[in-house]
């Protein structure tokens, strides 16, 4: 799977048994961890650094999900500045010391290991620091509901075979995303995508990059497959996959 870094055996695991056959391939930031206090921060240091003022945090958040990286973070700032903010920004986002602040979504505690009755659980990420956040997984004692945590490539292009390959040729998977990146990635894989607008992207968004369905947090999936998951289905999910009892 070209450079994509996985380690299914490298902790301590109770995973929780699926009694269903459904795949579900869940990303870290958005859907299950609340990424907003460390965006805001990743901001501020960048800002500060460049030498430029700080958006407050409701409307640096706005801004982000709606525009994403088109969004003007620095008003008024020059090219120049912006790229070096850019940069900054994302070394920040990537660094152990904000990551460390990561706390998970609400109600996830419950939510996951519903999911994983119906399905089995990977999870990944785009990040670039796979070990920061494994760490947070353990400290929040979350990782043994996945079978495998991987961090997909840089590149675009090479996302789509990724996803094929943990799909395992399983036509009943879902990608479960909050980022438009990887809900792109799931069409052109051919897998059915399901947005989750708890991360750095607004409903409107999601449903731009194709989300086959877009929920506002990850317990309304949960809470779809308990009722016969109809929205799913109608998306392309095959039934069959989901008809064992909850």
């Amino acid at each position: 799977m070209g450079r994509i870094i996985g380690e299914s055996g490298a902790v301590k695991r109770t995973v929780v048994r699926s009694e269903q056959s459904v795949r579900l391939i869940i990303e870290f930031d958005g859907p299950v961890f609340d990424p907003s206090t460390v965006y805001y921060a990743a901001h501020r240091a960048a800002a500060a650094e460049v030498g430029w003022s700080q958006l407050d945090q409701a409307t640096f958040w706005r801004l982000l999900r709606t525009k994403g990286r088109q969004a003007d973070l620095l008003p008024g700032a020059k090219p120049v500045k912006i790229a070096e903010y850019e940069k900054r920004f994302d070394t920040h986002l990537e660094s152990n010391a904000l990551l460390a602040s990561y706390q998970p979504q609400v109600d996830i505690r419950d939510t996951l290991p519903q999911l994983a009755r119906v399905g089995s659980c990977c999870l990944i990420t785009l990040g670039t620091n796979l070990a920061g956040r494994r760490t947070e997984l353990e400290k929040h004692h979350l990782a043994g509901i996945f079978a495998r945590f991987d961090r997909l490539e840089a590149d675009p292009r090479r996302r789509p075979a990724e996803l094929r390959q943990l799909c395992e040729a399983d036509p009943r998977s879902l990608v479960v995303a909050a980022s438009d990146a990887l809900i792109r990635s799931a069409g052109e894989a051919g897998v059915v995508s399901v947005g989750v607008a708890a991360g750095p992207c607004s409903v409107a968004r999601l449903h731009q990059a194709g989300a086959s369905v877009v929920y506002k947090a990850l317990h309304e999936l949960s809470a779809s497959i308990r009722n016969g998951a109809a929205d799913l289905v109608q998306a392309g999910l095959l039934p069959r996959s989901l008809d064992a009892p909850p």
